[in-house]
Order: structure tokens, then sequence, then C-alpha cells
């Protein structure tokens, strides 16, 4: 299960050495790979798996995150007749079928008013999260083996949305919160629309008014703590399969742990 996923090689580097994103110290070091990109890496030396724009935020380490959810959205197919099955599936609601899936955390800033933020983490066929040792190995020798995994969007939430399309013709993001079935099973319920065909329209965006697509928090993260969850998911270390260590799995293991 495939989406798109930014780069994490960070152009525009700040001005100086590091800096601080809610308790987390960034130490941006130059590219192994290419002298013109800055790479951030904070606690125990864990890239700030980011795009670039939090290169581009002054706030972003104010952010306090609160909410959780699971977004989704079809994979596009051309054939008619798997899109149809993948509509069956849907509605049956025991199969989530076809469907790229991804974590999103909902944040603002205490006390201001037009500050809300998105944390978007994916887990693509190109993405690997890795462990301690591979990052030393990966610094040292200058070759990468992973890429951007999350993505962090102030004040517009149908650009985080988008951020799971990877085609024009398949813009219909909907929220996902998992509820218990008659038999005691955890399975994740369609909470409704995020963005609907054509060209994504968002359909929710007045305050208050996607309350029930979301999951309070177990406590607040800041977007330090939300990159720290990222290295304990349980897909660190493996390689993307369709079948098993792929992105819905990935966004269970990260709403489960937020």
């Amino acid at each position: 299960m495939s989406s798109s996923c930014s780069s994490r090689s960070l152009r525009n580097p700040l001005k100086s050495s590091s800096e601080l994103v809610a308790g987390m110290a960034l130490t941006v070091s130059p590219s192994l790979i290419r002298p013109d990109v800055v790479e951030l890496y904070g606690n125990e030396n864990r890239p700030m798996i980011v795009n670039r724009s939090i290169l581009q935020s002054r706030l972003m380490g104010k952010y306090v995150f609160t909410h959780k959810a699971i977004w989704a959205v079809d994979l596009p197919q051309t054939n008619s007749t798997w899109n149809e099955i993948n509509c069956v599936m849907r509605l049956v609601a025991t199969v989530p079928g076809f469907q790229h899936w991804a974590f999103v955390a909902r944040g603002s800033i205490p006390e201001l008013d037009d500050t809300e933020a998105y944390f978007v983490a994916q887990f693509n066929q190109d993405s690997y999260i890795p462990k301690a040792a591979e990052r030393d190995e990966e610094r040292r020798k200058g070759v990468k083996k992973y890429d951007s995994v999350a993505d962090f969007v102030e004040n517009n939430k149908r650009h985080a949305a988008l951020l799971l399309c990877t085609t024009k013709t398949k813009t219909h993001v909907w929220a996902l919160l998992p509820e218990r079935n008659e038999l005691g099973e955890m399975e994740y319920q369609d909470r409704g629309d995020i963005l609907q065909d054509p060209e994504g329209r968002l359909v929710s965006s007045g305050p208050g008014s996607d309350s029930h697509q979301w999951a309070e928090m177990a406590r607040p993260l800041s977007l330090g703590d939300l990159n720290e969850l990222i290295y304990t998911s349980d897909l660190v270390g493996k390689t993307y399969t369709a079948a098993e260590r792929n992105c819905q799995m990935f966004a269970k293991s990260m709403f489960r742990q937020a």
C-alpha cells in the first residue's frame, strides 16, 4: 500500500546550528550526500522525520497536539472491477479493502486562535525507520536507507489530507476511529469524510464541526514527542511489505501509542 512521501532532505538551512522543538534539541548537519542540503537530528541522534515546512515555521516548538485519528484513502486503480470490489469491501466493514492509511495528530498553540496544525505520518514502499545502530552506520558511510514518513502542516486541513493522495482522481479522504464490535474485537470504523470528490473538496472546517472524527490523546504531545513515537512504532528496522508491514500496521501502531 503506497502513497506519496516527502523527502527528508531539507533545504534552506537554519541560521543557527541548533534549534529547540518543545524540548528536543535539533542539531543541523550538512548532508553526507549533497552539500546544499541540511539534516536535522534530535534526541539520541534520531533524525527529525518531517518535511521542510518545519524550517519555515517560527512557532513549531509551541504547538501542543491533543487529538488523534487515522485517515484513509482508496488506492488508485484503473480497473473499474477493482474499484467496485473495493467499494463493496468498505461497505462490509469487516475488511478495510485496498486503502492507504495515515496516522494524523491535531494540535494548536494554546491561547492563540487560528493556529491549528496537523502531523501526518505515513509508512510507504520507500519508507524505512532506522534502528540506532543503522542510523550511525548510514551517517558514517553516507548511505541513506530511509525516507521521510511524516509531514507538518500549519492551518491547512485540506493540504494535510491531500498528502495521502497520489492522483487527482482519488481525493476522497475519510476518518477512522477504533470501536469494539459485538464480538469484542477492535475495528476501525468510518467516521465521515474529510475530503470529497471531485477535486478534494473539504467537508468539515469550522470549529468543532469534526469533533466526532478525533480521539483524545492519553496526554498532550509536542512535535518532538510525536517524532519520538515514530522510533517506538512496530515497524522500526523493518522494510515495507504489502501484506504485513504496511501503512495500516504503522498507522494503528502510532494511534495506540499516542
